[in-house]
Parts: C-alpha cells; sequence; structure tokens
C-alpha cells in the first residue's frame, strides 16, 4: 500500500497497460482482425496500437456491440400477431447499417440502387444476355440481381450472392492477351494493405502508380489523401492514365448488404472512368482468405467473398470495364488462399505478390 501511495502514476500505467491488453484481445475477432500479429516478436498491446494508427480506436468494440445488439433486438420484437416481424417490403437496403467489422465509417451509407426482378421466365442458363439492361447514362450491358438479400443474411453478415455467376462467365470470355511491364507505365493500383503488398514485394512501382492504404474501403476512396499524392481525384487530373486497377473489398465484409457495397461500388467505378474517360479499368476480385480463416470466420470468408465477386464482375463489358480475378493464381483446388502462400490468412507472404504479377502480364488488354 505504502508503494501505490508512493507511486500512483505507476499504478495507472500498469491498470491503463491491463485495460488495453484486454481491448486488444477482445478486438482480435473483430475490429482488429486485419491486424498482423506474432506473439513471439511483439506484445498483444501492440495490436491495439497498430489499430489506433488505422484510425480503429478501441471504443468501437463497444459501438459495434451496441449497434449488433440493437439490430438483434430489433429483429427479435414480435409483431402485432405475436410472431417476428417480417422484413419490409422496401427491402433490405431500408436496415440500418451496423458499424464495419474492420474500417468503421460514421456516417450512413447511401440508399442502394434498385433494380425491378427479373421476368419470372428468365432461366439462369439466359442471363449473360436476358439480364442485360442498357440504362441510359451508365455502361452498356451491366445485369440486373436475381433477387434482393433477405433480412437474415443482412443480420447475420452473409453477403447474399445475388447475382449468380453471369457477371463472373461474360468476363471470363474475353481473350487477355499477354504483356510486358512496360505496359504498366501508364497504370495507376488503387487499393487497401493487399495492393501494399503488391507495390512493395515486386518492381511494378517502377513502372505504376499506386494509391493503396491499409485498411482502405470502397467508402473511403475518393476521399482519402494518399500521402504524397493527394485524391484520386487529383492524381487523375495531374497525369493521363492508360489503365486503372482497382482492389477493394475485404474490409467491406460485414458491413451492410451485397446491395449497398454494389452500389458504393458501381458509383466509384463510374467516379473513376468519368474522370479518366479513356482508360481501361480493371476491376479485380477480392482476393480469398485461407481454409482456416474460411472455416473459423462468419465475416472474412470466402462465401462472402465470392458473393461480392460475383456482383462486381457483372460491372465489365469487356470494352473499357474489365473483371479479372487473381484468385486463379493464388488459391489451391479447394478455392481457398493458398496456406503456404500466406502469414496470416489474408495476406500474401512477401514472394507471393509475384504470382500476383505474373498473373497481370497474362491478363492485358490490346
Amino acid at each position: 500500500m505504502k508503494f501505490i501511495k508512493k507511486s500512483p502514476l505507476f499504478l495507472i500505467l500498469l491498470l491503463t497497460g491491463i485495460l488495453f491488453t484486454l481491448a486488444a484481445a477482445a478486438g482480435r475477432s473483430s475490429i482488429y482482425a486485419e491486424q498482423e500479429y506474432d506473439i513471439l516478436k511483439a506484445p498483444l498491446l501492440s495490436v491495439l496500437f497498430a489499430g489506433i494508427n488505422d484510425d480503429l480506436y478501441p471504443w468501437q468494440l463497444f459501438e459495434r456491440d451496441a449497434v449488433e445488439t440493437a439490430a438483434l433486438k430489433e429483429a427479435a420484437e414480435p409483431g402485432d400477431n405475436g410472431e417476428e416481424e417480417p422484413p419490409k417490403e422496401d427491402g433490405p437496403g431500408s436496415f440500418e447499417d451496423p458499424e464495419p467489422e474492420i474500417t468503421p465509417e460514421p456516417a450512413r451509407m447511401p440508399e442502394p440502387v434498385r433494380t425491378p426482378e427479373p421476368a419470372p421466365t428468365a432461366s439462369p442458363a439466359a442471363l449473360p444476355s436476358a439480364a442485360l439492361t442498357q440504362t441510359p447514362g451508365i455502361p452498356e450491358g451491366r445485369l440486373e440481381p436475381l433477387r434482393e438479400s433477405t433480412r437474415e443474411e443482412y443480420l447475420n453478415h452473409i453477403s447474399a450472392d445475388i447475382y449468380g455467376d453471369a457477371g463472373v462467365l461474360r468476363a471470363a470470355s474475353f481473350a487477355f492477351s499477354r504483356v510486358d511491364e512496360s505496359y504498366f507505365d501508364d497504370a495507376l493500383f488503387i487499393g487497401d494493405s493487399r495492393t501494399v503488398g503488391l507495390r512493395d514485394y515486386t518492381d511494378l512501382a517502377e513502372h505504376a502508380d499506386f494509391l493503396c492504404e491499409t485498411s482502405l474501403t470502397v467508402y473511403k476512396v475518393m476521399e482519402e489523401s494518399f500521402k504524397g499524392y493527394g485524391t484520386v481525384e487529383q492524381v487523375l487530373a495531374a497525369k493521363d492514365y492508360g489503365k486503372i486497377y482497382l482492389m477493394v473489398g475485404i474490409n467491406e465484409l460485414g458491413r451492410g448488404t451485397t446491395e449497398d457495397f454494389m452500389a458504393k461500388y458501381t458509383e466509384v467505378v463510374d467516379a473513376l472512368h468519368e474522370l479518366a474517360p479513356d482508360a481501361v479499368i480493371f476491376i479485380q476480385g477480392i482476393m480469398r482468405v485461407s481454409g482456416t480463416k474460411n472455416d473459423s470466420d462468419a465475416i472474412f470468408n470466402n462465401g462472402n467473398i465470392n458473393a461480392r465477386n460475383n456482383a462486381i464482375a457483372t460491372l465489365a463489358d469487356n470494352k473499357q470495364f474489365f473483371y479479372i480475378d487473381v484468385n486463379e493464381a493464388v488459391c489451391d483446388e479447394a478455392g481457398n488462399l493458398t496456406a503456404d502462400y500466406t502469414h496470416d490468412q489474408i495476406h500474401l507472404l512477401g514472394m507471393y505478390n509475384e504470382l500476383w504479377k505474373e498473373f497481370l502480364l497474362e491478363h492485358g488488354v490490346a
């Protein structure tokens, strides 16, 4: 007791360290899920400080829990007949969004773009042609969803596969060309921490420009000010690019519905096209996670990733917008990120970014 009275600052620091360590442990499966951590090299407390560097603060753990508790309580409230209230008629876009799992956004997402249901007689086999829409003001050939996300999918953070593989199949029908590294001399890569790895562990940065940040999301990409470059709009105004490569989406899992994600992703792709109308835009499929991560995580799993990839693939028209999927080069026979290629079940080990680079060299547009 005498020591405590004489050293109150030490006691405060000790208690703070314990609380922060507990917060880091609690956040490992949620807001700090993407932070790298090696128990043999650093204390658990380092996870929290790495998160703070990415604008992920300990109190966001409580915000996330509060939002999810409120959503579950709402779902459990009985209707007039004593039964669970059914989903609202205006669809999942009207649900109040939970906080994102990795990079929370303070503002509510905009309402998703609604599209009419396909005719009952339309079969999946006919979708590549029958579901084409030619809405004025957007590129020709975008596909309509087959259905809406359900309330149950929303509450359980399941990204509904509402498009099927029609967009993926159409994108795969394009005959890509082998190119050399000079092809990337007028290229711009935009992405999250996976793209940071591509920049840092290959020589592509000797040819292309990179706008990439850890924890970047499609919701922040157009507002982000990238160190040494500025915003996407400023960069595209200062230089003419012939190709733009976009990969975001892993950090957005668990937030909202497929419709919400697709609406914002479409907005970003169209903004890039407006800012650089002559550039070929490569929509890169979200890289999957390892089998271990897939089997143990209710949010960051390959079912959710595949559903969102099926959605963004529908934006490709094989004329100016192209969908390419690096999972072809880095996944095992089961469709999971190859275990030997990753140290944290999510990111490629440095040397295996060469596989991604090689994939890009095989998928040029003449």
